[in-house]
């Protein structure tokens, strides 16, 4: 691309994403042929009239502010005469960029207090925590499983209101699933890594949080008390041997008796699934699981050591204890079964009831498209 393109293009960003897709390359050669022999970029007059009627366009085709505000900062649903708005919004690009943007008003105040505390150091490495968690689930999550869900949630038509959203049509569709090989191999994954590295911490962890009732120095007619915080060493190393080992043993026969004959009943007359098809994990997802895992093996070797005070780990070990058992038998049925989903598994071993048939999904096609068929 030649530098007077590239300065075409920056200008033109100022234009909405929906209305470059369309006329931005046909825009960018009439630029092109206009401009002067040699130019690198455009003159200043042209930048200009770019710039304002880019934010003119904007202006006209953005709802109004009592509209757009709550979409975006709420995401509540639009009134029906603004969902092809809200189509062109959700599958132009950079619409999860807008999405957590619009959203980042709800850490303003939680991290304006982490700033602003005695103990801003331990905030600041909660959030980073935090922020690592969310990276790591939106990599699991699909990008267009995700536009779906939202597309479904503010364009889809309600009782008695059209099917069509601008030049598109609402129709059925096949229901993505996580296939249960991969679902259930991810779960025992975590379990394990969460069971091995929590229950050591549990075991070696020198300090934990305890929270002491004191008397406060403010008059008043009656007694009056505080709550604080303070740093005691661990003493109870033997009680939480028991505990995991307790946890160990319910998990294993909770995964022989209860899990394991209910895969075993339900699976074999699991009925047909017409309107599924199955997925694997993506490159990205595997990359989100991998820092699941790095957050979990962090979070134990900061107790471990006594860098985090928490007793996170005295609930997280035997919880980990008591689901990996069952987590490995969803994952021996999954072998024998790979044309099921993740979630046919896990919904028949934590309720019992029988797997039950997916209804079709929706999505919004061209109408031509739908012409077409």
């Amino acid at each position: 691309m030649r530098s007077l393109e590239r300065s075409a293009a920056f200008w033109l960003r100022a234009y909405p994403p929906s209305w470059r897709a369309e006329r931005a390359d046909e825009v960018t050669a009439v630029l092109v042929d206009l401009a002067d022999d040699g130019a690198r970029r455009l003159d200043a007059r042209t930048a200009l009239g770019l710039l304002r009627g880019g934010l003119a366009t904007r202006w006209r085709q953005t709802p109004p502010l009592w509209v757009y505000l709550p979409y975006r900062m709420l995401d509540l649903r639009v009134p029906e005469r603004y969902r092809d708005w809200v189509r062109r919004d959700m599958t132009s690009p950079g619409h999860l960029r807008r999405n957590l943007l619009g959203r980042a008003w709800m850490f303003a105040m939680p991290l304006y207090v982490a700033l602003t505390s005695d103990l801003r150091d331990e905030f600041v490495v909660t959030w980073i925590a935090v922020a690592l968690a969310g990276t790591a689930t939106l990599l699991c999550v699909r990008p267009e499983g995700a536009a779906r869900r939202r597309l479904q949630h503010h364009a889809r038509p309600g009782w008695g209101e059209s099917r069509t959203v601008g030049a598109f049509v609402w129709v059925s569709t096949s229901r993505a699933r996580i296939a249960a090989m991969t679902g259930s191999s991810v779960l025992v994954l975590l379990l394990a890594v969460g069971a091995a590295v929590w229950s050591a911490a549990a075991l070696v962890a020198p300090a934990r949080l305890v929270l002491d009732s004191l008397p406060c120095d403010l008059p008043a007619s009656g007694p009056c008390f505080e709550v604080g915080s303070t740093v005691a060493a661990r003493d109870f190393a033997p009680g939480v041997a028991a505990l995991l080992a307790v946890a160990t043993v319910m998990g294993v026969l909770l995964a022989a008796t209860v899990v394991a004959r209910r895969l075993d009943r339900r699976l074999p007359v699991r009925p047909e699934q017409p309107a599924r098809h199955l997925l694997g994990l993506r490159p990205q997802a595997r990359v989100g699981v991998a820092l699941w895992v790095v957050l979990v093996v962090a979070a134990a070797l900061a107790e471990a050591t006594g860098a985090w005070v928490f007793a996170v780990s005295a609930v997280a070990g035997p919880l980990c204890l008591l689901l990996l058992p069952s987590a490995v038998v969803v994952r021996s049925r999954a072998r024998a079964t790979p044309d099921a989903a993740f979630v046919d598994l896990w919904r028949v071993a934590w309720t019992g009831r029988p797997v039950a048939v997916d209804r079709p999904d929706s999505e919004l096609v061209p109408a031509l498209v739908l012409e077409t068929r």
